[in-house]
């Protein structure tokens, strides 16, 4: 099974991410993380985008019992952490073994601490955002504080077992001019990156998408992440050298928060794209 059980709740421990923007209008306030640097840096340690989900925990640290193999990191404030009786480090990759039990005492040198793992919890984003607002019962965990006898489940890793990548795109201003087929096609291609990819785009060799256009009446901006699609009906992702403007249809774009997941794909690397908002990184 793969889950965690919190066996002891801590003190104000919760599930966070780096918080929901654009809302006060309606009077949500942005919430999120207390700690930016050490949450970032919990994230950064498995690649993750800033709006995965982790474990906040406050003061006197939760206990968690693992129902699987998996990778944990810690950061933020030295709670002492233990794996069964053997004390483990801040700011590092953690190995868990099914059956291992997180446990601390008090925080010292600080006041709030992180969680990561390797595997996304299985979270529902609320206004496009997992953290916790307790006020109004949204977010996280069912919108509270993580109780003893809680389960969090946790998603598959987003390279499957072919090796193949999945990058979350937004539809592009020209999304329209591929035809019903093509557009999925975008989302059922399994591409590779061909090898005379390079820091000004990458080239990517999959099934030809069609389009109504091939071309723009005029060139128009680009920036890093847009996928544009020339004649030959094969994407091309714009990337941190590439042009600023362009004739080809941009048909998409790779949000910047995922944009650093693509760029590790290797040469010849496998990927396909996805618009679902139930992905394990939403937009």
């Amino acid at each position: 099974m793969n889950q965690i059980e919190i066996t002891k709740a801590g003190l104000m421990t919760s599930v966070q991410d780096l918080g929901r923007s654009g809302l006060a209008y309606y009077a949500i306030p942005k919430s999120g993380v207390m700690d930016i640097n050490a949450a970032k840096i919990a994230l950064l340690l498995f690649n993750k985008n800033d709006e995965t989900p982790l474990i906040e925990c406050t003061c006197i640290a939760p206990e968690i019992k693992f129902h699987a193999a998996t990778k944990i990191a810690l950061t933020g404030a030295d709670f002492n952490w233990k794996i069964n009786e053997n004390t483990v480090p801040l700011n590092t990759i953690i190995e868990i073994n099914k059956g291992d039990i997180l446990r601390g005492a008090f925080a010292k040198n600080g006041l709030r601490g992180y969680i990561s793992f390797a595997n996304d919890l299985e979270i529902e984003a609320v206004f496009d955002s997992f953290s916790t607002y307790t006020n109004a019962k949204i977010g996280g965990f069912d919108g509270r504080l993580l109780q003893k006898g809680d389960v969090l489940k946790w998603k598959n890793s987003i390279e499957n077992d072919e090796g193949v990548t999945t990058i979350r795109i937004r539809k592009g201003p020209e999304y329209d001019y591929l035809t019903e087929v093509a557009q999925k096609k975008l989302v059922t291609n399994i591409y590779t990156i061909k090898p005379e990819s390079n820091r000004m785009g990458a080239r990517l060799a999959g099934s030809v998408l069609e389009s109504s256009k091939y071309q723009l009446e005029y060139s128009l901006p680009v920036l890093p992440g847009f996928i544009q699609l020339p004649p030959n009906g094969l994407p091309i992702v714009v990337l941190q050298d590439g042009q600023t403007t362009g004739g080809y249809p941009r048909i998409a774009y790779i949000p910047k928060r995922f944009l650093s997941i693509f760029n590790q794909i290797r040469l010849g690397g496998k990927l396909r794209f996805s618009t679902d908002t139930t992905c394990s990184y939403p937009d």
